[in-house]
């Protein structure tokens, strides 16, 4: 007996073992180094309201304020209760779920194709940093994930294969509603599968149909009130801008990893698959169905983002990513075991080489900005004791690592944010502390406005060093040589300006006279400007003011042709004035990538300072610095150039 059981285990494992391969891989990816993984924002954002002291509580401050569904976190408010908050404990059931979700991935892919297609798409899921980092993260994305699979599984049963079996008749209405608690994305997507299942469900089974789909809802209807005070708050327009036409194709090179040679391997796949192999008896109307789904959702999303407001990201389509898969190679012909083995190898190598080498998941994703900056200031502090600290961080979620015991915030340590920490502010700041500090240190998420970096390295321009992670840097800068030398200089290079009249360079300054609103400027495409995309932009312009209540402008502005696609300005009113010689320093910034000029023709920047009360102004000096910055800023969700 014994002996029997051995050997169905065997054969088994024989029949299945590239599949068994596959999710020992997911397993892998997701738990490597499981102890280092840190906590995102969105995680601690979502664990700082979890800490009520009864469920009822939990539900009005911790997710009627929130915009998710509450299972996610209820699930964290009872899981952390019972096993505690650390990191692994807290991601687990999250990893796990991953995993999971490529399990039926493959069962669909298998079901409504075939082996090798179900094999493909298991495969790229395992190993794509797209699923794999969103495994990683204690939010509603990889549960939601899983929860789609699952209802999509045993609904195409029921659907398409006609299989009534009882345990795909329980799972339909459960795994629905729990699509719709987990996530309000993950709710459209499992409705969408709902209203085509009416149009694909044969006529024998549609009332029975219906009546699943009536359980589905009268499970979720204790969540109605939750609902409706959530879709009072509208949509993310408070930091999620309206997707545009490029959405899409970023997308499709974000999911996968941003690899022309990816792609190329995935192209070869396809067609390959699709001119040789077995053909075999497949459900072309499922297949069909998954790229309708896939793009029902991105266009609902897309419209509703345009039309509304703004809820669309790369996060909210993880539920619909499967299908798209299951569209793109669920027209292959079956391959025989050896071809199949030969292709998930090709692609898990290349995938799991892009993964670590190109998109440096494991570098960029285990390094949480909250606990990060802290643990850099203090580095900076050990070996340069007379530092002044700024942070530019979330407070509350910084300090729960310090109330974990993980690190120790001096008292000295500056927190600051906008609105309430103003140009102004930093200006008197660094005045008072500038005998006192020898260095400074800035440990800043990308949030930070970039002209307050261009403040300090007025005051303090020599680079010590600079660390990057996503999102985040730590600057550590003393006094002394600049490190940088400026891109153009209006006393150096005069002629790199537009606008420039010699007569009016006199007495050390460049002179405004009475009445006159316009003076020296500088203009260069963006084309040949810019060497990376994660780099910026510094203007510094220091004026002598004829009189006190003036307000002249220092202006930063890219334009494509005759529109202006980013503009920004700095007044003398932002900045402090030195009463002792009625001089004042005016700093513009901008960060390239963030300024999306490669979406426009010609785009062409162009800075120049306004005296828009054409009263007499001296300009003693006009800078513009070009600056290396952090290439990881946006390196979870863009291309890599260092």
């Amino acid at each position: 007996m014994i002996k029997a059981e051995e050997k169905r285990f065997s054969n088994f494992v024989k029949e299945h073992f590239i599949i068994i391969g596959i999710l020992l891989l997911a397993l892998i990816l997701r738990c490597y180094d499981l102890f280092s993984i840190p906590y995102t924002h969105d995680e601690l954002s979502g664990l700082l309201r979890t800490r009520f002291d009864s469920f009822g509580e939990l539900i009005v401050k911790g997710v009627k304020v929130d915009g998710h569904p509450a299972f996610v976190q209820v699930f964290l408010y009872y899981w952390t209760k019972l096993f505690g908050t650390a990191e692994w404990v807290v991601k687990l059931p999250f990893i796990l779920s991953g995993v999971g979700g490529v399990y039926f991935a493959y069962k669909i892919g298998k079901r409504w194709s075939n082996v090798t297609t179900g094999l493909i798409v298991a495969a790229i899921i395992a190993t794509s940093q797209y699923p794999v980092m969103y495994s990683q993260i204690a939010r509603p994305y990889t549960s939601g994930f899983f929860f789609t699979l699952l209802f999509a599984y045993h609904w195409g049963e029921i659907v398409f294969f006609k299989n009534y079996a009882r345990k795909h008749l329980i799972w339909f209405p459960i795994a629905a509603a729990l699509c719709a608690y987990n996530h309000h994305f993950s709710m459209l997507t499992a409705g969408l599968i709902g209203l085509f299942g009416i149009a694909y469900t044969y006529k024998d089974f549609l009332w029975k149909y219906l009546l699943l789909c009536l359980t589905a809802l009268v499970l979720y209807s204790p969540h109605f009130g939750i609902l409706k005070a959530q879709l009072n708050m509208g949509g993310l327009s408070g930091w999620l801008g309206k997707p545009d036409s490029g959405f899409l194709p970023h997308y499709i090179h974000y999911i996968f990893q941003f690899s022309s040679v990816l792609i190329g391997l995935y192209l070869i796949i396809i067609i390959w698959t699709r001119v040789s192999g077995q053909e075999v008896k497949r459900k072309s109307k499922a297949i069909l169905f998954s790229g309708i789904l896939f793009f029902s959702v991105y266009f609902i999303g897309y419209f509703y983002s345009i039309k509304v407001a703004p809820v669309l990201q790369t996060s909210v389509l993880i539920f619909a990513y499967p299908f798209l898969l299951i569209f793109l190679f669920g027209w292959a012909k079956e391959q025989t075991k050896k071809i199949n083995l030969v292709f998930i190898v090709a692609l898990v190598l290349l995938n799991c080489f892009v993964l670590i080498s190109q998109r440096k998941h494991y570098i960029t994703f285990y390094k949480t900005p909250f606990k990060q900056l802290v643990l850099d200031a203090n580095d900076a502090r050990k070996n340069h004791p007379n530092t002044l600290t700024i942070i530019f961080s979330d407070e509350p979620k910084t300090r729960f690592y310090s109330e974990k015991g993980e690190l120790t915030i001096p008292d000295s340590y500056l927190f600051i944010t906008v609105p309430e920490f103003t140009e102004k502010s930093l200006d008197s700041l660094l005045e008072k502390h500038y005998d006192s500090a020898e260095t400074i240190c800035l440990a800043a998420t990308s949030s930070m406005p970039a002209s307050f970096r261009a403040i300090i390295l007025q005051k303090y321009p020599h680079i010590i060093w600079q660390r990057n992670y996503f999102s985040a840097s730590t600057l550590l800068a003393g006094k002394g040589k600049p490190s940088e030398k400026p891109l153009a200089d209006l006393f150096k290079n005069p002629g790199s300006f537009n606008g420039y009249n010699p007569g009016k360079r006199y007495d050390g300054a460049y002179h405004f006279e009475k009445d006159e609103e316009w003076g020296p400027g500088y203009s260069k495409p963006m084309t040949e400007l810019v060497k990376r995309p994660s780099d910026l932009l510094d203007v510094v312009v220091k004026l002598k003011l004829s009189d006190l209540t003036q307000d002249p402008l220092l202006v930063l502005a890219v334009q494509s042709n005759d529109s202006i696609i980013h503009y920004a300005s700095s007044s003398v009113s932002q900045h402090t004035i030195n009463l002792k010689d009625s001089t004042v320093t005016l700093v513009q910034s901008i960060k390239f990538i963030d300024s999306k000029h490669t979406k426009f023709e010609k785009p062409t920047l162009n800075t120049y300072v306004w005296n828009r009360d054409k009263k007499p102004l001296h300009i003693l000096s006009f800078r513009v610095i070009y600056r290396k910055d952090n290439p990881l800023t946006y390196s979870w969700y863009e291309p890599i150039v260092e």
